[in-house]
């Protein structure tokens, strides 16, 4: 509107009966003020003329006033008796539409407002004449151009002479760039509300960093310049000093059950204190592998790191820990000195100082020490070797974990776990082992072994349930899995059914092509195909699309501080919306308290596993699973429930 436009509008004269209506009401307004100020007895310091504008002549110079200030919003008045609807020019032109070129009617309207914000307008309007009041709200209006903006509406309703409400006047305002600003300020709260202080990556028990992690940590180390790097084994021998007098489990629990597992962690939280106390403030200190503890030493010489070494080695030799009765631990170390910017990889590092370590077991000394990284070659040849002999001894034992059906409340599936045995007899982790065979391309055995294992166990149970085998993404490429699995089902009379194939590592698979034939594969043989650490692995969405998934395994970090983070929160329930609308059923690992499993059914997941379920126990004879009655709680259903072993 130019200055032409408002000399013509000041010009005339002509008033609608909203305008008149709405004036007589803020006359009284002011009347009602005027009054209470006198009976209040107030000083007022002028005269104070009240009467109603429209009753008298203004001038010329109240006139531009008044349509400059209307110039600068919007109006849309409407008659209720009538329907009669009307809007300003610049209520136009807020709406994008040239002034005059568009017929005004409700219709008209409707169709300019957003369609997610037109049943709330209304509302307001309603609410409104029902009510005689006044209200506000923000919507967004859509152009002809497409173009989107947000508007601000004050909505009041107007009386006539007789103060009947007869019609509702709508002051609008377009506030797309304050709506803009606000809403960056609203996302950048919740950003800072869901980003995570600092990079997973701690082992949960003893706060330490995880093995990937503190890789990661000696990488960044090794652009400050030289260093050494420890890792410390350690390894219980039992009152009288003898590790077969402790069990397959190692530290108790008889057969190396869940009684022996809460032991070890106690141990790794122990053994965890004794290095705090004697490392420098400077040192960088990671839980490398089941009972390994690592020290990055920055900027160190390796007189100075082997004297360190020695104090921690030690400090644990000499220290009684209270597992349940008292045990003796031993301990060695291994060190590797590395310049610098010489290529070496933080997991190559450790691989390295592990190597030292078993060298020094074997020669009965405390800790052996590297002067520099070993060559690639040989590293590789080392771990092969070790991978090798492991398989060919049979050192390897399975465990069951239970897993839950949410929508049954019963324990109708279970997860084979592979378990390493050590040379005392204790099985703990293999992630370790199975990390180094990733490698360096000796995972396929360890896969064959575990499938062999596992179809010899379903044939010796009661066939009453499921069993989920992890199988790395790696091995998929391999020609021939596909036929010793369909051959070891016929042999040993299996039910293809009861066997759910996990896939974890996509990232390293090699040959797609013969992965996509696998599963498509496993599936025609009647078996299931499941995805592993869903959202926090090397998983691309394109899998759920090209391979015929069953189940997805949500990424546990996600669900260990599920109640908690509300971050964590939106992930589970967008990948259980996206799974579900892909026919794709869910599982949550980590799932160690009764809120978080209350969550996860709320969210719709389907399979829970965790502590709070069951924890992981040795197979020792036929696999049975007892189903608890629906209803029987979580307590009573591990009384009622014959685990495997």
């Amino acid at each position: 509107m130019n200055l032409d436009d408002i000399l013509s509008l000041a010009a005339d004269r002509s008033l609608s009966e909203l305008e008149r209506a709405r004036a007589r009401r803020a006359t009284r307004r002011v009347q009602q003020e005027y009054q209470r100020a006198v009976s209040e007895g107030r000083d007022l310091t002028g005269d104070i003329e009240v009467r109603d504008p429209l009753t008298a002549d203004t001038d010329e110079a109240a006139r531009i006033v008044r349509a400059a200030e209307l110039a600068k919003l919007g109006t849309v008045t409407w008659v209720r008796n009538t329907g009669e609807l009307a809007w300003s020019d610049e209520m136009a032109l807020i709406l994008g539409q040239p002034p005059g070129t568009l017929r005004h009617s409700v219709a008209a309207l409707s169709r300019l407002i957003h369609p997610d914000d037109l049943d709330r307008v209304r509302r307001a309007v309603e609410s409104v004449w029902r009510e005689q009041t006044v209200r506000e709200t923000t919507c967004r209006v859509v152009r002809p151009d497409r173009v989107t903006r947000y508007v601000h509406c004050y909505l009041e309703y107007v009386v006539d002479d007789g103060h009947r409400p007869y019609g509702i006047i709508a002051t609008a305002r377009d506030i797309t760039e304050r709506e803009l600003a606000r809403q960056e300020q609203d996302r950048l709260a919740r950003r800072r509300e869901t980003v995570q202080p600092e990079l997973a990556g701690r082992d949960p028990v003893t706060g330490l960093f995880s093995r990937s992690r503190f890789a990661d940590e000696i990488d960044t180390a090794q652009r400050g310049g030289p260093g050494v790097l420890l890792v410390v084994a350690v390894e219980p021998v039992g009152p009288a000093g003898d590790p077969a007098a402790l069990g397959i489990a190692g530290l108790g629990g008889g057969a190396g059950g869940a009684d022996g597992a809460d032991e070890q962690e106690r141990l790794a939280v122990a053994v965890a204190q004794v290095v705090r106390r004697v490392v420098r403030r400077s040192d960088v200190c990671g839980l490398t592998g089941p009972h390994e503890f690592g020290v990055l030493m920055q900027r160190t010489t390796l007189s100075s790191a082997t004297a360190l070494a020695e104090a921690i080695i030690d400090g644990i030799r000499s220290q009684s820990f209270v597992l349940g009765r008292t045990r003796l631990v031993d301990a060695w170390g291994g060190l590797v000195r590395y310049q610098g910017r010489d290529g070496s990889r933080g997991a190559d590092l450790i691989v390295d100082a592990e190597t030292a370590w078993r060298r020094a077991r074997a020669t009965g000394v405390s800790r052996v020490a590297l002067d520099q990284p070993a060559a690639e070659e040989e590293r590789r040849a080392l771990c092969r070797s070790r991978i090798r002999a492991t398989v060919a001894e049979n050192r390897f034992t399975l465990y069951t974990q239970p897993i839950l059906d949410l929508r049954l409340n019963q324990i109708t599936r279970q997860e084979i776990l592979l378990r390493l045995v050590n040379d005392g007899g204790q099985a703990h982790s293999a992630s370790t082992l199975l990390g180094d065979a990733e490698r360096v391309d000796e995972i396929l055995p360890i896969d064959r072994w575990v499938i062999d294992r596992t179809i010899e166990l379903i044939a010796r149970g009661s066939g009453t349930s499921h069993y989920q085998v992890n199988l790395s993404g790696r091995s998929l490429g391999d020609p021939h899995l596909l036929e010793r699995v369909q051959e070891r089902l016929q042999r040993c009379d299996v039910d293809p059914g009861q066997i759910t194939f996990e896939i974890t590592e996509t990232a390293r698979i090699g040959n797609l092509t013969e992965a996509h034939n696998f599963a498509h594969g496993i599936r025609q043989l009647g078996c299931q195909l499941a995805l592993d650490d869903f959202g926090s692995g090397h998983v691309p969405f394109a899998f759920l699309t090209y391979f015929p998934v069953d189940l997805v395994k949500v990424g546990g970090e996600f669900v260990a501080d599920l109640r908690h983070s509300v971050a964590n929160q939106s992930i589970v329930r967008s990948i259980v919306e996206m799974c579900g609308a892909l026919g794709i059923r869910t599982a949550a690992e980590h799932v160690e308290d009764e809120a978080t499993m209350n969550l996860l059914r709320d969210f719709g997941v389907d399979f829970a596993q965790g502590y709070l379920v069951g924890k992981p126990k040795p197979v020792a004879g036929p696999a049975r699973t007892a189903r608890a009655a629906p209803g029987t709680d979580l307590d009573q259903e591990r009384e009622l429930r014959a685990a495997t072993g």
